[in-house]
């Protein structure tokens, strides 16, 4: 007999009206963005002042094991619950027990290498701290497959009030932390406070209960998707979590502390506001993955928007470097600047090369990606070797070269090969913009040797403005981008309508 259960994963609903759904999702996925945004932008300021680079560097050499668990924990299998067409309770039940599994055995183990970790970078206050990290990792798989629940039912104002609520709750704990003068153990108390949280307003929002593990559930494709997802996920971040390594191998704490910095402020736009919108839009791409013509014209479409903003945002933040640095960060940063600049630059591949991944995972390719992830670790590898011979600098300006000029281009060819979009076509939705963002830059540079402008608040405040009037114009002049900029506002239009507020 039917399980009264299933019909709570049923999402055959959600195929109409797709348009309409994934832009009300994004407009309510961008406002939290931006609430959390300032929510993240405040903590910056606030512990860059409590606490000294030396306590980030510590915690950031944690972080490069602990953020690899909490790739494995999820196994891949909140994007198979939510890639599926058609799931059941007794599928969804087992892959909660996998992923407790998989939480339960990673804090065993995250204990149990500590002294590893700290042997590695002759730190011995790194045992406790990588031990108490790995807390996150059980409290994390309690909650995988709840969340998975409300992305694939699109519930996303839910999504958004856990994360902003959570996130609040870690800053708190973390700035009380600092100011109680625990120093480096406030970087540590956060994340394990916002897990916690998160995890107890998944269970109340998703409103579901596991059932106990069976059998005979048709689980196995699943797992298979979910491990290959997985072997992408924990190449992908060996391969991005490279680059700190060898800074703070090679450079230590203090150069690993400016390198933490200023990769958080690089990251912010494609960390902050990418991913809830790529989860709007990977559910919708699984929706019509089916429909080779629909998928073309869905992921056209997207990444000619995609592309327009973030040439924009992120050449815009190499030429504001020094003030962006200055205003967050305060004084004793210097040395992040250049590292600032590069990283920047390198921040336009992340949205693209992400959007990308979501595509292929979204038709259930998990397998190619994993090659690709491959494939880019190799490359890095060899870049990061050579970039080496002139120390911390030279790594950081390898990772980010060779990803604009060598691993952004190959995905994209590569990714020609799975996707019903063309390398030209890839190409097509990228130039135009990259033109735009290059006379924008050409022109800040150029204003900014003939203006002096001594406060990084009143820089800042004129030339964002100066950036976005001249990349607007340029935009309209280019037939590609000033099509993209029409639909974006009709888009807006479109997230403000009756229509849509009905729904």
């Amino acid at each position: 007999m039917p399980n009264p259960k299933d019909q709570l994963f049923n999402a055959d609903h959600l195929k109409t009206g797709m348009k309409e759904r994934a832009v009300k999702s994004a407009g309510i996925t961008l406002v939290a963005q931006g609430i959390k945004l300032l929510l993240q932008l405040g903590s910056i300021a606030i512990l860059a002042r409590l606490l000294e680079p030396a306590d980030f560097g510590l915690v950031a050499m944690v972080t490069v094991f602990s953020n690899l668990a909490l790739q494995m924990m999820e196994g891949g299998l909140s994007m198979a619950t939510i890639q599926r067409d058609q799931i059941t309770d007794a599928q969804v039940s087992n892959l909660f027990w996998v992923n407790g599994a998989l939480g339960a055995s990673l804090c065993l183990l995250g204990i149990l290498i500590s002294p590893l970790v700290a042997s590695i970078y002759d730190e011995p206050r790194l045992t406790l701290v990588m031990a108490a990290m790995s807390l996150t990792f059980l409290i994390g798989g309690l909650s995988v497959q709840h969340d998975a629940l409300l992305r694939r039912q699109m519930r996303f104002k839910a999504i958004s009030i856990i994360d902003i609520v959570s996130m609040a709750a870690g800053i708190v704990a973390g700035i009380a932390a600092a100011l109680g003068g625990l120093q480096y153990w406030a970087l540590v108390i956060s994340p394990i406070t916002t897990f916690a949280t998160k995890t107890v307003m998944r269970w109340f929002s998703a409103r579901w209960l596991p059932s106990m593990m069976s059998r005979g559930s048709g689980v196995r494709p699943m797992l298979g998707f979910g491990a290959n997802l997985t072997g992408a996920n924990f190449i992908g971040y060996v391969a991005t979590n490279l680059t700190p390594f060898a800074v703070g191998y090679i450079g230590g704490a203090q150069s690993l502390g400016l390198f933490n910095r200023a990769n958080m402020l690089t990251s912010i736009p494609s960390s902050q506001m990418l991913p809830p919108v790529m989860n709007v839009v990977q559910t919708t791409l699984a929706r019509v993955a089916n429909d080779p013509a629909r998928l073309r014209n869905t992921i056209t479409s997207i990444m000619g928007k995609l592309v327009l903003g973030t040439m924009f945002v992120t050449l815009t933040m190499a030429v504001l470097a020094d003030w962006i640095v200055h205003l967050f960060l305060g004084s004793g940063w210097d040395g992040a600047v250049s590292i600032f600049r590069m990283l920047a630059v390198f921040s336009l591949v992340e949205p693209i090369a992400g959007f990308l991944a979501v595509s292929l995972v979204s038709i259930g390719n998990a397998k190619a990606l994993l090659r690709w992830k491959s494939i880019t670790l190799s490359i890095l590898i060899v870049s990061i070797g050579i970039g080496s011979f002139w120390g911390a600098s030279g790594v950081v300006a390898a990772y980010a070269l060779s990803g604009v000029f060598i691993r952004l281009p190959g995905f994209l060819f590569y990714a020609s090969r799975f996707l019903p979009v063309t390398f030209g076509e890839f190409s097509k939705a990228l130039l135009p913009s990259a033109i735009c963002a290059t006379g924008t830059v050409a022109t800040l540079y150029a204003l900014r040797e003939s203006l002096y402008i001594e406060s990084p608040i009143v820089g800042l405040s004129v030339f964002m403005v100066l950036a976005a009037v001249i990349y607007t114009m340029l935009s309209t002049l280019i037939r590609p981008t000033r099509r993209e900029l029409l639909e974006i506002i009709g888009l807006l239009k479109l997230l403000t309508s009756r229509k849509l507020a009905s729904k």
